[in-house]
């Protein structure tokens, strides 16, 4: 039994028999020292890996011999569109020139078309950046084979194998359900970078509750959060119309009986990813109410500030308008009443800030 991780998920794959190596296969040109000391960096253009049934997956190097993959391999091609004329054996090989060659522009939106038992998919893939800015990706699948076209640099296969350590049954997949892995790994990157959004939040927001925010660092932060939600949730919704289709009931007349589940359950992974998008962009509301109530607090502050200000000034006042209206007294006589007078008016006020600090006005 070998067990295959990526993402949040497992994938278990029993295998009862192990056929011998296929002999001439589309690896044969390189050894397997060779393979140990490539690095993901030392292959450049086309990324080309056969996953076969017997458990020896490889790169495929262009100028060794091209043949077919067998019923127990899987033949992934992951190329940038301007290395598309550098392959064209593949395509013959595959059958899928002439659904390959029109290149002359990518969609812009997820879709799904079905060309005789040959799967075309566009999808919205994470970028080599922090997923801000998603590559329209081009993917055509057959029976035993996977096919990603983009534009810029993606480095799909090697991250994608990262994880797995030794060799793989992943052969053993048919190419929609081996599609259905490298997608359901592609919304995992996307759940990480929502998770990493929302920590972001929630570090803004201790922040918030400890110290005096500053009203215009904090508006941009907000807004540049905002805009990142917008951005991952516009690049993640649209793919709900194309994966309702593939996980439909009667979608194994497309992918096959064994592959129905899969898109199923993708399309389940894909809510969730949407709904923490959703509760993301909820957090950056509930930021913003925490501003707004520190904002608040602040002008209470300032309010109880001035409240007390005017009570303390409020007994001089009255006395200071008593003894300034225009009448004769005898006190008047009395140049020491005006010190009498002055220390009331100091006593008061110094009364008034006791009263205060014991009810806990200050």
């Amino acid at each position: 039994m070998s067990i295959i991780r990526f993402g949040a998920g497992s994938w278990v794959v029993i295998t009862t028999a192990v056929s011998s190596p296929p002999e001439s296969r589309l690896r044969q040109a390189i050894a397997p020292d060779d393979i140990a000391r490539q690095s993901p960096t030392a292959i450049s253009g086309p990324r080309i890996w056969l996953y076969s049934g017997d458990g020896e997956d490889a790169p495929v190097l262009l100028d060794s011999e091209i043949e077919k993959p067998g019923e127990k391999d899987v033949l992934w091609v992951d190329l940038d569109l301007e290395y598309v004329g550098d392959v064209g054996p593949i395509w013959e090989k595959l059958g899928i020139e002439e659904i390959v060659s029109p290149l002359d522009h990518m969609e812009e939106r997820p879709k799904l078309v079905h060309h005789n038992g040959i799967l075309e998919l566009w999808v919205r893939a994470l970028g080599e950046g922090r997923g801000l800015d998603p590559l329209m990706l081009r993917c055509v699948v057959g029976r035993n084979f996977v096919v990603t076209l983009h534009q810029g640099e993606l480095d799909l296969v090697d991250k994608f194998n990262k994880p797995f350590h030794g060799e793989t049954l992943l052969g053993e997949l048919s190419g929609p359900a081996f599609l259905s892995l490298v997608l359901d790994w592609q919304i995992s990157g996307y759940m990480g970078v929502i998770d990493e959004l929302q920590g972001e939040i929630d570090q803004l927001d201790e922040k918030l509750l400890t110290t005096p925010p500053d009203e215009a660092h904090l508006l941009r932060r907000l807004q540049e959060l905002r805009t990142r939600v917008r951005t991952l949730r516009n690049a993640l919704s649209p793919h709900r119309e194309v994966l309702g289709l593939l996980s439909h009931p009667r979608s194994d007349a497309v992918v096959g009986a064994e592959s129905a589940d899969d898109y199923k359950r993708l399309e389940d992974r894909l809510q969730q990813a949407i709904d923490s998008v959703d509760t993301a962009r909820e957090m950056i509301v509930g930021s913003f109410d925490i501003y707004m109530t520190r904002t608040a607090q602040a002008t209470n502050d300032i309010m109880k500030r001035l409240t007390l200000v005017s009570v303390l000034l409020l007994p001089a006042g009255v006395i200071a308008g008593v003894m300034g209206m225009n009448f004769d007294v005898p006190i008047f006589d009395w140049s020491w009443m005006f010190w009498v007078i002055i220390g009331t008016m100091l006593g008061l006020a110094a009364l008034t800030l006791v009263v205060a600090k014991l009810r806990d006005w200050l």
